[in-house]
């Protein structure tokens, strides 16, 4: 496959990875500046992403930009003739993924998310578990995604800059993430929603350094810097129900000390229940009258396609690349034909309906209804 990434941030960095990782050729980087894209790979580097995709014809695009890029990046691509591999949020309205489809379809194009955490091979095994009825019907989803990376007050990020991020913060960076875990692993749909947002951290300054976009509005001080006054949260409460009748609660923040990436998905069914951690991946605890189990990664106990994900022995620990490596995989896989089993642009959409859902729910203080 010939790939080409635009983008140059932390995110364009693993996605260089796994492409080498997977045998990919990668033929292009488009960023800001050519010294950006240069620095990402020794190829063709680009600040101009039309002539990228002309020069250069890539079977995938790789789009690794900040969120409100997404969807001009994502349409360039198809226009080019190339499929689309989008980070999450696919975009940054409901409008905008809609349209982001539409493109794919005209021209029969494959676009893919990446919604990584569906590579874990348990997450694979939970998914299948559910769906055999090991755990009985579902009274109970609950969980959180933690994340530290917007604690320090000092630190901006170019999703702090009006208009990058789309209706939320938390939501859209991690808390997509937390919504698909759900839907996946259990097999059902989040019909109801009722959210909570905070702003902690309401007051940032751009200064211009790696990672914090291009100068935002507002009036530039002496030094160079911009005082930014953030219209997103930062902290999102959620109650759910569950198109099964189970309901639950989550958290998901972006300014919690000392949880890195933490993501939990906890179930109770009305015969087993299950807790599982990103951050200890190769584990989980299976919960029953009888005690408490901790189930280990096994390949040698898990179904084919569970095993198609691991790569390495019971005990030798996978994680968070390989996780990510089996998703760009099955996307690649599914470009050529070969599978239907990745993440979609419709999956996507979805992410954005409830986000949206969520937004609408904090701002009317109300329960919201979710197709």
């Amino acid at each position: 496959m010939r790939i080409a990434i635009v983008g140059t941030g932390g995110i364009a960095r693993v996605h260089r990875r796994i492409i080498r990782d997977l045998g990919g050729e990668l033929v292009g980087v488009c960023g800001r500046s050519r010294a950006a894209a240069a620095a990402l790979a020794p190829v063709p580097a680009y600040d101009d992403l039309a002539a990228m995709l002309d020069e250069q014809r890539p079977d995938v695009l790789h789009v690794c930009t900040p969120n409100h890029l997404h969807e001009a990046h994502a349409l360039a691509g198809f226009a080019a003739g190339a499929h689309v591999l989008c980070e999450k949020p696919m975009a940054t309205s409901l409008a905008a993924a809609e349209r982001m489809i539409e493109a794919a379809v005209r021209a029969g194009r494959i676009g893919a998310v990446a919604y990584n955490y569906r590579g874990y091979p348990l997450v694979a095994a939970l998914r299948r578990k559910v769906r055999e009825g090991v755990f009985g019907a579902l009274r109970r989803v609950s969980g959180c995604y933690l994340s530290e990376d917007g604690f320090d007050p000092a630190k901006y990020m170019w999703h702090f800059t009006p208009g990058s991020v789309g209706p939320g913060y938390a939501l859209m960076d991690v808390g997509v993430h937390w919504l698909d875990l759900v839907e996946h692993v259990t097999g059902e749909r989040i019909v109801e929603i009722a959210a909570q947002l905070s702003i902690h951290q309401r007051e940032r300054i751009w200064r211009g350094g790696e990672g914090q976009g291009p100068r935002p509005p507002g009036h530039m001080a002496e030094d160079g810097s911009v005082r930014v006054m953030v219209d997103v949260e930062d902290q999102v409460d959620l109650l759910v129900r569950l198109s099964g009748g189970g309901g639950g609660s989550a958290t998901i923040s972006c300014v919690s000390v000392g949880h890195p990436n933490t993501i939990v998905l906890s179930v109770d069914g009305a015969l087993k229940g299950f807790d599982w951690n990103q951050e200890e991946p190769n584990t989980y605890r299976e919960r029953s009258v009888d005690g408490t189990l901790i189930r280990q990664r096994a390949p040698s106990l898990m179904a084919a396609e569970e095993a198609d994900l691991t790569a390495l022995p019971a005990g030798h620990a996978e994680g968070y690349i390989d996780a990510f490596r089996n998703i760009v995989a099955a996307a690649w896989a599914g470009m050529r034909g070969e599978t239907d089993a990745f993440p979609t642009f419709a999956d996507g959409l979805r992410g954005i309906r409830l986000v949206e859902a969520a937004v609408t729910s904090a701002r009317e203080k109300r329960a919201i209804a979710v197709g």
